[in-house]
């Protein structure tokens, strides 16, 4: 029997060497044959051949802790080997520690059949650490650069190795800063920061830690910004800002590899909802990055324990200059929720702002955060970038042309409108893809449910703070101004609108999607501000966006009837009171004579009618269910789909003996004829079902409504 084992000695700088284990072993000048042979004698075989470099040390063999383990031969292995630490070894390779009267052939050391594989390690040895050194010995570190180590906590190995792959491949990506600008250019980059727990929330990254980045043309506005840095006699910060779902975080990203390819030294901190949960470890994770190619810097961050002295690290780099790039900033505000106490997270920024001191800083966040709002309205010592909206034209053609094979059919009105619901912004397309619905109108569904879901409560709950408070009105007529496009009111403050969904440029006023127009819209028409609905400044807007010209005058007409009420079939409705409905069990009709309700559904586009009034008038109820659309002919049939659907709902709400008169009412271009419907049955088994009472179907032009929606439609 013959084994041939490769051996290291832990934190030390030598070369790997070999020992080879025969029948009989050569021990103190005499022989032991392989069955008596343990482990406190292999120590003595391993000591021949390291004892020279130990000379007065005074280390002996019994001194030695041997491990076994078997560990691939290679350089980043070699580093981790290297680590004083012994938690460090056994947290990354996980070797068994053999004790010295364990039998060398015992079956969990090396039995008789055991190969050791080539170009491993099959034994680590730990020398001792002495804690004092006497006269006339060296510590174990005296001859070492790494000497004071032994006292250093070293990183998980595997973060090392994780920083200099994701370098590696930082290193193959291309230099030429046009390329990141570009939107007909897609690519695929390493995630820039070494941690394991990634922003999953707001990037598709895969196991390879890859996302994918579609140039945009803001890329080079923020670069270029970046190099107008100088340190003394220029600006050295600077704030990126905008509404929910640019892209920000993904153009920084790119920012940051690009930083790294062209080789400044970037301390990248993508998620500060995480960093504030353990900012030490988050932080010295994304230094390791920055210098995963020098070891002594890896020792100094290793050797940080709390933020005082990162901060001390970062200050003695002042020279360097360091790019440091924090995204989210608005997880350290004091109304993000993210489980942090208000006083930690001031402590925080208290001392990124100290580590940042004196380097370049660029920091990131939605433009709601505080601090934005704050430098918004100051001239301060920063640069600012704000990136509001979504896509330009170039960058959604390129976006269609990248992703129709994963997309339903959609012709060019389609698309117009999908456009219009999401604004064109990225975080919001991206659920378009994951619809994976054959068809445009389930897709189209599908967009806004998900939307719907990310939108309506953070801007709502928004509202709602400001309606208890005294700026209710000024909140109430800047919406207006944003959903008709119009100018910002005087005296509007930076705290009056939410600057996630809503921005003000050269002096007009945008909401960032479609869906936010809806949803505000509809919290506005639920609060009763039916003004701003029949405010011809509303009616007009749609003529910026015919896509959406069907919401804007829906609403136009249903808060003009609020208003004025409206004349149908020699029957006046003039609106007393007004109500919202998820299903028929929220109509209960009113019996007070000359009593008028308009019954208006909760769900925007519901199916089969706009909204229902109910008139109570000599000893007769009568109910008008309606529906607007431009194209009577081409919509579907609402009278069916009512007198299928609701009204078999509503009939028991109403008295045996009361009369009822029921008119389906059609609000669209032009008048109509009158028609006169009889009641209809069918045949079942043992009984007939009504399909339809009699009733009387009404078309009535917009003019009668509203003479403005005539005019502008």
């Amino acid at each position: 029997m013959r084994k041939t084992l490769t051996c290291f000695v832990m934190g030390r700088s030598f070369e790997e060497f070999t020992i080879v284990v025969a029948d009989e072993i050569s021990i103190d000048n005499s022989s032991v044959p392989i069955s008596d042979f343990n482990v406190g004698l292999l120590k003595k075989h391993i000591w021949k051949e390291i004892s020279k470099k130990f000379d007065g040390y005074g280390v002996e063999p019994n001194d030695l802790n041997l491990w076994k383990a078997e560990i691939p031969i290679s350089e980043e292995n070699d580093k981790v080997l290297k680590n004083p630490e012994v938690e460090y070894i056994i947290q990354a390779f996980n070797p068994k520690k053999l004790r010295s009267g364990d039998m060398f052939l015992d079956e969990e050391i090396f039995p008789d059949n055991y190969a050791p594989p080539r170009r491993h390690i099959h034994i680590i040895v730990q020398p001792p650490m002495p804690a004092t050194t006497g006269k006339g010995k060296r510590s174990l570190g005296d001859s070492d650069e790494d000497q004071n180590s032994k006292r250093v906590k070293l990183a998980d190995p595997n973060i090392i190795s994780t920083a200099r792959k994701i370098m590696e491949d930082i290193m193959k990506l291309d230099e030429d800063e046009s390329s990141y600008s570009n939107p007909k250019k897609h690519f695929s980059l390493p995630f820039p920061y070494p941690g394991e727990k990634l922003p999953v929330d707001r990037f598709a990254i895969n196991d390879d830690g890859f996302f994918t980045y579609m140039g945009r043309k803001k890329f080079r506005k923020v670069l270029k910004t970046i190099n107008q840095f100088r340190s003394r006699t220029g600006y050295m910060k600077l704030f990126v800002y905008g509404t929910v779902g640019y892209g920000k975080s993904h153009i920084l990203s790119a920012i940051a590899c690009f930083l790294f390819r062209t080789g400044k030294r970037v301390v990248f901190l993508p998620d500060c909802r995480q960093l504030a949960v353990d900012p030490v470890k988050y932080i010295k994770f994304a230094l390791l990055l920055t210098y995963e190619n020098d070891d002594a810097k890896i020792r100094e961050i290793n050797a940080c324990e709390d933020f005082c002295q990162i901060i001390n690290f970062c200050e003695s780099l002042y020279e360097e200059k360091l790019y440091f790039i924090v995204d989210q900033m608005n997880a350290l505000d004091e109304l993000d929720n993210t489980g942090v106490s208000l006083e930690i997270k001031q402590q925080i920024r208290r001392d990124i702002d100290k580590m940042t001191n004196h380097h370049f800083y660029i920091m990131s966040s939605s433009a709601n955060n505080k601090t934005m709002l704050h430098l918004m309205t100051k001239q301060t010592g920063e640069l600012k970038i704000k990136l509001f909206g979504g896509f330009d034209e170039e960058e959604m053609k390129e976006w269609w042309n990248s992703h129709n094979p994963d997309l339903p059919e959609m012709d060019e009105q389609q698309k117009k409108q999908t456009e219009d619901i999401t604004g064109r912004i990225p975080l919001f397309l991206k659920f378009l893809l994951e619809s994976n619905h054959e068809n445009f109108e389930d897709a189209l569904e599908y967009l806004n449910q998900q939307l719907t879901l990310k939108i309506k409560y953070p801007l709502t709950s928004f509202s709602n703070i400001i309606s208890e408070s005294n700026r209710w009105e000024f909140h109430v007529s800047l919406m207006s101004s944003f959903l008709t496009n119009n100018f910002p009111i005087l005296g509007h403050g930076p705290y009056d609108y939410d600057h996630r969904f809503f921005y003000i440029e050269d002096d007009k006023c945008y909401y960032v999607c479609g869906l936010v127009r809806n949803c505000m819209a509809d919290y506005l028409y639920e609060k009763g501000r039916m003004e701003i609905f029949v405010d011809v400044k509303w009616i007009k807007s749609f003529k910026n966006n015919p896509s959406v010209k069907g919401f804007i005058v829906e609403k136009a007409c249903l808060a003009s009837i609020c208003r004025s009420g409206i004349t149908v079939n020699k029957i006046t409705f003039k609106v007393n009171d007004y109500r919202f409905f998820s299903s028929a069990e929220d109509i209960n009709f009113s019996l007070s004579e000359a009593t008028c309700t308009f019954y208006l559904p909760r769900k925007w586009n519901q199916k089969s009618i706009d909204g229902l009034l109910a008139l109570y008038e000599t000893n007769t109820l009568y109910i008008a269910p309606i529906q607007i659309t431009f194209d009577k002919e081409g919509h579907s049939d609402s009278e069916a789909s009512f007198f299928s659907g609701i009204w078999p709902e509503l009939k028991p709400n109403i008295p045996n003996n009361l009369n009822i008169e029921v008119i389906f009412i059609w609000i669209t271009r032009k008048n109509g004829i009158d028609e006169e419907v009889e009641k209809k049955f069918k045949k079942l088994r043992s009984r007939n079902v009504e399909i339809n009472p009699d009733y009387t179907s009404v078309v009535t032009g917009f003019a009668n409504v509203n003479r403005d929606i005539d005019r502008y439609v």
